[in-house]
């Protein structure tokens, strides 16, 4: 009973954080607004987790998982068009993303502060490495990076727009899909 019980204030921290550093940033945001959010003692929060910064750490490190996830899977994959290759593995990472947007929000637009700072950066520089693999795979004729650049910084802002916008599970797949085919229909016709 008593892991029961400790396994839910941590839930209702996580919850509670989420909520505030959404409402906020990192910076902005006080383990006191925290705490009364979750509704316990501020000094709980210590019992849980070291520091503000773990307790940040432990609400975006899904949303790093994803990231990865999608890029191994979709380049493991031994045949197929970029659109297909994304349609068979990284749209399903990109649905849970986007099911955990308020984190993936958190973790691109209020990490100032944190060392998940540049994440939106890294998140763009790994997607600009993805998409040159892609390109490679199925164009003859070399691109400057700089293209590959602006369609991964593209995209991942296509991504966000779709996360701060978010209407409906329904809504975001149809705009996921009218981005995607936008995005990969430029890229087929190169």
């Amino acid at each position: 009973m008593a892991q029961v019980l400790k396994e839910e204030v941590r839930n209702r921290i996580l919850e509670a954080a989420e909520k505030i550093f959404y409402e906020k940033d990192y910076r902005s945001a006080k383990l006191t607004e925290i705490a009364a959010e979750a509704d316990i003692p501020v000094a709980l929060i210590y019992t849980y987790f070291k520091n503000k910064a773990s307790l940040f750490d432990a609400i975006v490190e899904p949303v790093n998982v994803h990231f990865n996830a999608a890029f191994n899977e979709e380049e493991a994959l031994p045949r197929g068009t970029a659109s297909e290759r994304f349609e068979e593995a990284g749209a399903i990472y990109v649905r849970k993303l986007l099911r955990d947007r308020k984190k993936f929000i958190i973790l691109m637009d209020k990490s100032s502060g944190t060392k998940h700072m540049q994440a939106k950066g890294q998140l763009i520089a790994q997607m600009q490495k993805h998409i040159e693999e892609g390109l490679s795979r199925q164009l003859k004729p070399k691109y400057d990076p700089m293209l590959s650049h602006i369609l991964a910084s593209n995209f991942t802002e296509g991504l966000l727009e779709i996360a701060r916008h978010y209407k409906s599970a329904e809504w975001a797949e149809n705009m996921l899909k009218l981005m995607a085919k936008c995005y990969y229909t430029g890229v087929d016709s190169l």
